[in-house]
């Protein structure tokens, strides 16, 4: 049986297809197209964690009671899954550091260790779907100047964008001829050195031995890699952009140092309309967004009452534009349902709160993706145990708790890692620190 007749090569050529009577292999094509919504993946992460009792249920299973923190979002209690008991391996020393891990579990034992960086979940979901969308991966940051969770194959940081209007100009505002040209030009300019570094290192390759062969084999890999994010960009300059839903967001001033949390909420609500924006119009797939910045102080609130409320503040706000991402991909409909079913959130941090510094018993927090909801998976019972009995240790000094050994039940975040990307259909063996899927996912 001849292979089927891809809907997309007919869309190339309208009329010449609009003269071809319907054909078995048309139809077995429109079949499979209709099971083929791409997932899309977006990833949060906030450098602070959230205070444990207010964001982690103290029972496991589907009859938990939803902490404060998630009762903002009841009405999607179907939608999402809440884990804890998950680490980093080998991160316990990190501390605040440990933010440029988050998304790649590379090792961090300590805040001097020198760090060899890993690629990043949403880059390595990403390059998979490499040429498919006008933009590889969006990351994106609620503070300017600020680091991203973002790490490419190379173990480099990606910059973050932080302004909503440049967002949403991506997303729909076409430049000039001349830009756009201007554009072009570097493209080209960039692939013409590539082609030559490419030549020497291939006339190098006939002068050396087994392991630098195999070095100069990853550096090839590095350079095709390139090679095809620039034949792909220069396929999207001149790619007609989707129209624009309504004029372009409006920047809120930026201050750093504002503890506010109605201000805060207000700059990461733009950024969710931006994400959802995104995703709706297939512009990309992965979406990565550091949430934050600014209420550092109060994360280390050491139990006092003011400190602890106004922290829980902004950790609720978090949660609330959380629960409006959900709604709009829920209210967002494709061909096989609601766009929710397809598009995986995975909500995470570095520490498990600000207070205490710990790098274990992280907050997890994932909805959508198709993945059976509505339960609390909990890998560390102590960590129960201690929450429901209001007992968390504190020392004297400084109001941060004491951090005890790391448990031996805490599984690696990068199962649940793993299992994200299978769940996409990419066919990892392992990613990070990973020792498998995780359990009962």
């Amino acid at each position: 049986m001849p292979p089927p007749v891809n809907r997309r090569t007919f869309l190339r050529s309208s009329a010449i297809a609009m003269a071809l009577p319907s054909l078995e292999s048309m139809a077995r094509a429109s079949d499979s197209s209709a099971q083929a919504s791409p997932f899309r993946l977006v990833a949060i992460g906030t450098p602070f964690g959230f205070e444990p009792t207010a964001f982690v249920p103290t029972t496991a299973g589907h009859d938990f009671a939803l902490p404060s923190h998630l009762a903002q979002i009841k009405d999607h209690r179907a939608d999402f899954t809440v884990i804890s008991g998950l680490s980093h391996p080998n991160t316990s020393g990190a501390t605040h550091r440990g933010e440029v891990v988050m998304l790649t579990g590379a090792p961090m034992p300590s805040v001097q260790s020198n760090l060899t960086n890993t690629i990043s979940l949403d880059q390595e979901f990403a390059s998979h779907h490499r040429g498919q969308t006008r933009y590889h991966s969006l990351v994106l940051s609620t503070t300017p100047a600020s680091t991203s969770l973002s790490v490419s194959a190379n173990g480099v940081g990606i910059p973050a964008i932080s302004r909503p209007s440049e967002i949403f100009s991506m997303l729909f505002l076409s430049g000039s001829k001349q830009q756009a040209d201007e554009e072009l030009r570097r493209i080209a300019e960039g692939r013409s050195m590539l082609d030559a570094v490419g030549d020497q290192a291939k006339r190098l390759d006939r002068k050396v031995g087994t392991v630098d062969r195999a070095r100069l084999d990853e550096y090839f890999s590095s350079v095709r890699d390139v090679e095809n994010l620039l034949r792909d960009s220069a396929e999207r300059v001149n790619r007609p952009k989707p129209r624009a839903p309504g004029p372009a967001p409006q920047d809120l001033p930026a201050k750093e140092d504002s503890l506010d949390p109605t201000e805060q909420a207000k700059k990461l609500q733009l950024m969710v309309d931006m994400i959802h924006l995104a995703l709706v119009t297939d512009s990309t797939r992965a979406v990565t967004i550091k949430t934050f910045g600014t209420h550092h102080s109060l994360s280390h609130h050491g139990k006092q009452p003011e400190k602890l409320m106004a922290c829980r503040q902004f950790e609720a706000s978090l949660v609330k534009a959380l629960g409006s991402l959900l709604t709009k991909l829920k209210e967002s409909r494709e061909s096989e349902g609601r766009l929710l079913d397809k598009t995986m959130v995975l909500l995470t941090s570095n520490l498990r709160d600000g207070n205490s510094h710990w790098t274990h018993d992280l907050p997890v927090f994932l909805a959508g993706g198709g993945f059976k909801h509505g339960r609390h998976l909990a890998f560390n019972p102590a960590l129960l145990e201690s929450l429901a009995a209001s007992e968390i240790a504190v020392s004297s000094e400084d109001g941060r708790a004491t951090v005890p050994r790391m448990g031996v039940n805490q599984a690696p975040l990068c199962n649940l890692y793993l299992s994200l990307l299978h769940r996409a259909g990419i066919p990892a063996d392992r990613f990070g620190s990973s020792t498998g899927t995780l359990a009962n996912l």
